[in-house]
């Protein structure tokens, strides 16, 4: 029997039939572009930023695309590689190798250069960073010169350099230099949102009003809706309509999640099924199997403190009407004041298992809630929906909430 690909890609950027168009954005991002004018992509984790960025940046003819990825960036040595590596890619391409190794031993004698190549990274002995990122922005302009000013300059998760050590003085110092570069369109995509509104939104920031802010909107549900159930059709699956708006609402319309679930659900799905709620749990339970080891270490390790465990099922649970602040909700997670919320909620979003999306709180990984909701042996339920201690005291499971879709 002939493989069939799986389609659904839910780990990197993609493009081509694997990009999901959104025609109305796209062109919106592509008028400023042309114009020579900058943009502030913000929107939450696995939405489809950088994909779209990327699309629109490659449909752009006669122009070429220096991409600076931030995300793993620990000081500004890293930030300077990232700027260095990216350029390189693109000089590369348009000058002569020679020409590029007498231009890095003319920039910085930290280069090193071998039969093997150039290696475009800066010594990490180099403590201030005004001269690390010096060598930079020097090979950024050089690759500008060279490919005569027609490129775009896309920075993925911008908003890590605000993170590292001497951030803001960072950010001071790359914002003097890109204002000396004209008429060349800078792309700034981030997904934390309260530090992209901060660098390009805050007055005593050096990025103030230095982008147009567009935020990225999750994608229309029916448009989504079409683009996975075409995909499925590889396999002759057919996707219920009630059982994409339920995957929709779990995943908060997360585009990434959603091709997570549609990833494992096209191999474990037999070619030909109708993918209805009684399949979709399934899928459910292959997730859980996969991933369940990880969820119990969270909630049984030692990386969360007791308060921080109690408070991320509670937010698996519901976000009370009476509020996270609330004295009946804080002794539910068991803390004494508005404060301590706020501290645990903190901690849970520097370590990545929640974020803010306006004025909610999200499970970076939405199967790792339906697994709390699911599989959670005690759960002790928020002030005002199920007491602790209560007959109701329990899991999903335990009450038929499966039962009460497949019934549909």
């Amino acid at each position: 029997m002939k493989h069939i690909l799986n389609p659904f890609i839910d780990d990197s950027v993609v493009s081509k039939d694997d990009y999901c168009s959104r025609k109305n954005l796209e062109e919106r991002i592509t008028k400023k572009i042309e114009n020579g004018h900058n943009v502030s992509l913000i929107g939450d984790r696995r939405v489809g930023k950088t994909s779209t960025a990327h699309y629109v940046v490659d449909g752009i003819k006669g122009v070429k695309k220096i991409d600076i990825d931030l995300y793993h960036i620990q000081d500004s040595c890293d930030v300077a590689e990232a700027i260095i590596d990216s350029s390189k890619r693109v000089l590369d391409e348009i000058w002569d190798a020679k020409k590029v190794i007498e231009f890095a031993k003319r920039v910085s004698p930290k280069l090193d250069i071998s039969e093997g190549g150039v290696s475009f990274g800066v010594a990490t002995q180099i403590k201030d960073y005004k001269k690390t990122l010096n060598v930079a922005f020097e090979f950024l302009n050089e690759t500008i010169k060279r490919s005569k000013g027609k490129v775009v300059i896309l920075f993925d998760e911008f908003q890590e350099v605000r993170n590292i050590k001497n951030g803001d003085a960072i950010l001071k110092y790359m914002r003097g230099k890109i204002q000396k570069i004209s008429r060349v369109p800078f792309i700034y995509v981030g997904s934390i949102r309260h530090d992209m509104e901060h660098i390009f939104r805050d007055q005593s920031s050096p990025f103030f009003k230095q982008a147009e802010v567009i935020y990225f909107e999750h994608i229309e549900p029916d448009i989504f809706f079409e683009f996975i159930s075409k995909k499925f059709k590889k396999k002759d699956i057919v996707l219920e309509r009630e059982v994409y708006d339920h995957l929709y609402e779990i995943c908060y319309g997360i585009t990434g999640d959603i091709q997570t679930f549609c990833r494992v659900a096209f191999d474990d799905i037999n070619k030909g099924e109708i993918l209805s709620f009684d399949v979709f749990f399934g899928v459910i339970d292959t997730l859980y199997k996969n991933e369940q080891k990880y969820f119990k270490k969270i909630l049984d390790g030692k990386e969360l403190s007791k308060v921080q465990k109690n408070l991320i099922i509670q937010l698996a649970l519901i976000q009370p009407e009476t509020g996270l602040f609330a004295k009946d909700f804080q002794k539910v997670v068991g803390v004494k004041s508005p404060g301590s919320v706020r501290t645990a909620l903190s901690a849970l979003e520097k370590k990545e298992y929640i974020y803010k999306s306006d004025d909610s709180y999200c499970f970076a990984n939405p199967f790792f809630k339906e697994w709390i909701l699911d599989h959670r042996l005690i759960i002790k339920a928020s002030a005002g929906i199920m007491r602790a201690g209560s007959p109701l005291a329990g899991t999903r499971l335990d009450f038929g909430y499966r039962y009460s879709f497949k019934k549909k």
